[in-house]
């Protein structure tokens, strides 16, 4: 049995998952940011509670990401 690194990698897999995962962390980045902008907002908090909740809309966003992108190597593998 071949080893991991006797084994081609599979350029077509990994440009598709980098290119989703690249707009899938774009989306949602953004998307966690907008709105723990827009619910601090509605709740009239200062300004540093609303950089809280941006930030943290954010770092929910990247779990979201890094979430999607184990779920894409594992659907479509790097090595066949």
């Amino acid at each position: 049995m071949a080893s991991g690194a006797d084994r081609p990698i599979n350029w077509t897999n990994v440009t598709n998952v980098a290119c989703a995962t690249i707009l899938i962390a774009g989306e949602t980045i953004a998307t966690g940011a907008a709105g723990g902008w827009a619910i601090a907002g509605l709740m009239k908090m200062g300004d540093q509670a609303v950089t809280a909740a941006v930030v943290i809309g954010a770092l929910i966003g990247v779990v979201a990401a890094a979430a999607f992108y184990r779920s894409a190597v594992r659907a479509e593998p790097f090595r066949p």
